[in-house]
């Protein structure tokens, strides 16, 4: 019955995913990787003991912490990601203030 609870929290959570890529809240680029953990998700929650067997496969003794590394993984991948996209919009606002700042002052020239 457990089971039952966790599959329909995973199928939600992929259809509010998807329901924000097509309501262009997210970029497919960008929300490739949420539909691939949501998938991985459902897997797990479609055949729980599975996390069970990869944790014996990677020799792991608590079947849970390897989730939870999966899980750390994941995230710091996000974060990495994102920090990457702030700093190159970063770069890119501060050329664009540039910019602005001298074509207000060849205005302010010509009059």
């Amino acid at each position: 019955m457990k089971k039952i609870y966790f599959i329909i929290i995973s199928v939600i959570c992929m259809l509010y995913i998807i329901h924000d890529i097509r309501k262009k809240r997210f970029s497919i680029k960008e929300s490739f990787w949420w539909v691939i953990a949501s998938i991985v998700m459902l897997v797990l929650s479609i055949f729980p003991y599975s996390i069970d067997k990869l944790a014996k496969l990677f020799g792991i003794a608590y079947p849970p912490s390897l989730l939870f590394v999966f899980c750390d993984i994941f995230l710091i991948f996000i974060i990495f990601r994102n920090s990457k996209r702030i700093s190159e919009q970063q770069e890119k606002i501060t050329e664009l203030a540039q910019n602005v700042a001298i074509l207000k002052e060849k205005i302010n020239e010509k009059k």
